[in-house]
């Protein structure tokens, strides 16, 4: 699997505890990552809302989806690599993604 921005995709998540740790992930590095074909930059889905989560609506999506009501979380970044990978779950709209990383943008400046 080589992910791309914008792909959602399920992976470990290294901030959950017990058995069930895997989650979905928002690809939003791009072309200019140094190791973008090896290691990504992602933000967590999640089924909890909070204030500055990002509602994630059926309209969002080109192609896939979830299955519950989910939020991005643009707070949430991670590094998966490309072997943690455990399936791909769609594909979200450009101007959808860009506005996330806007927000993470946010938290780093």
């Amino acid at each position: 699997m080589q992910p791309e921005r914008g792909d959602v995709v399920r992976s470990s998540d290294p901030f959950k505890l017990g058995d069930d740790r895997q989650r979905p992930w928002l690809i939003v590095n791009n072309s200019t990552h140094p190791f973008g074909d090896q290691q990504y930059i992602a933000v967590a889905i999640s089924t909890k809302g909070y204030d500055d989560s990002l509602p994630l609506t059926d309209d969002l999506w080109e192609v896939g989806g979830v299955p519950r009501d989910s939020f991005v979380s643009p707070w949430a970044v991670h590094s998966p690599r490309k072997e943690d990978f455990v399936a791909w779950q769609g594909r979200l709209e450009k101007a959808f993604v860009d506005q996330v990383v806007e927000q993470v943008e946010v938290y780093l400046r």
